[in-house]
């Protein structure tokens, strides 16, 4: 039976990677890193790999340290498998400096050193090489990791769990209160701040002023303070005098807000925890306690941007991160800030953390200014030919921009 199988991978006897997962590149294992992952995603003590294959996923264009995501499905012999392979899947993620992004042309030559040097590209790999896993707070786990391969000092391959979302799964009020809870429960524990990749506040200020001093001054503050941008249809549609001087205020007061948000305390902060990164998963994956009222907990991805920030900071991406893709009107943020801000305060205050919820609101209406109200007018879409799907895609970013202009005033 072992000869008719013909394994691509057994034991560490077979070093090159498998003829279907060469489109993989750099990222591509060699047989025995497969079987090493196999048997880690069938939780077996052994496999031999029958065949296995690789599908990109699907990331955003502009993602600077991120080298491609693969869904690798096989079947594999395993010890106890009584003559039937076991078919498997796992996720393999390529993170890398920012030298190897694709659009590094598009920065000035001068500043790509400084960019490679102010970016932290190894973060997800810590965060996943680090006890974070076992003391996160109950509500949501980390995706089981199967391995962390170096390919070289520039590039390392996440391979974890594929985790399965439930199907039909959606974004109502409660699941956005159970993911807020979760994330102050998260920035206020000891244990996460103790147990996680250690905290590096003079980093994290520094990537912080990097993004003003970087994108907001080179690509997102010239297109809000020129007149171009407001002159394309789908933008000069929707946006009036008011959105426009608010947003321009923005731009003219990012480093003060920077600077204000690093007077606040630190917290432990996911720093992307947009609901597309919270995965809903089916009932019956590895022991993580529960979500909530019985809930399955959330699998938290995307910890590349895991850091200190101040109160509040993760409730800008929760709340705006379908907004962002189309897939949420802008108009049900007030409702879900209502929803969000409190749970988010009870789970500080679960972990121990006493802070008054005008600070939290005015930590993150700083953080949805910076990263959402100074960007989502400049749109990657607005490449695109003119058309109506395009205007209410941008209408609906407008409007989200000025809910986090309206936000950010309501708070000072």
């Amino acid at each position: 039976m072992e000869a008719a199988r013909q394994p691509i991978g057994k034991g560490s006897t077979m070093n090159a990677a498998p003829a279907m997962l060469t489109p993989m590149g750099a990222a591509a294992p060699d047989g025995a890193l497969l079987a090493d992952i196999a048997a880690r995603a069938l939780h077996s003590e052994g496999a031999t790999v029958i065949a296995a294959e690789a599908a990109p996923i699907p990331m955003p264009v502009l993602n600077l340290t991120t080298g491609g995501v693969w869904r690798i499905h096989g079947t594999a012999a395993t010890p106890v498998d009584l003559g039937e392979p076991a078919p498997f899947t796992a996720v393999a993620k390529l993170i890398q400096t920012p030298r190897l992004w694709p659009g590094i042309g598009q920065v000035p030559p001068q500043m790509r050193d400084e960019m490679a040097r102010r970016y932290p590209w190894r973060t997800e790999a810590q965060v996943y090489g680090s006890r974070l896993a076992q003391v996160v707070p109950d509500g949501a786990r980390l995706p089981e990791v199967y391995g962390l391969h170096e390919v070289d000092h520039e590039r390392t391959v996440i391979w974890m769990e594929d985790v399965r979302q439930q199907p039909g799964a959606a974004w109502s009020e409660q699941e956005f209160g159970r993911a807020a809870l979760w994330l102050g429960r998260l920035a206020g524990s000891t244990a996460v701040r103790t147990g996680g990749p250690e905290l590096d506040a003079a980093r994290d200020a520094d990537r912080l002023r990097y993004f003003v001093e970087g994108v907001v001054a080179h690509v997102h503050a010239p297109a809000l303070q020129g007149p171009e941008l407001w002159r394309i249809p789908a933008v000069a549609d929707a946006a009036t005098p008011e959105l426009v001087s608010g947003l321009r205020a923005l731009a003219a007061g990012a480093g003060d807000m920077v600077q204000e948000m690093l007077d606040m305390e630190q917290f432990p902060s996911h720093g992307d925890a947009s609901p597309q990164n919270l995965l809903m998963p089916e009932a019956g994956g590895p022991d993580g306690g529960t979500g909530g009222d019985g809930a399955e907990p959330f699998v938290v991805i995307d910890w590349g941007l895991y850091g200190a920030a101040c109160p509040g900071f993760d409730l800008s991406q929760l709340l705006s991160g379908l907004v962002n893709d189309g897939a949420m009107p802008a108009e049900t943020l007030a409702s879900l800030e209502a929803v969000c801000l409190p749970a988010y305060c009870a789970g500080l205050a679960q972990s121990g953390a006493d802070i008054p919820a005008a600070v939290v609101r005015r930590g993150h209406a700083l953080s949805m200014a910076l990263f959402t109200g100074l960007v989502v007018a400049n749109s990657p879409r607005l490449a695109e030919p003119d058309s109506q799907v395009l205007r209410q895609y941008m209408a609906n970013r407008l409007a989200m921009a000025q809910f986090a202009v309206d936000l950010l005033a309501d708070t000072g």
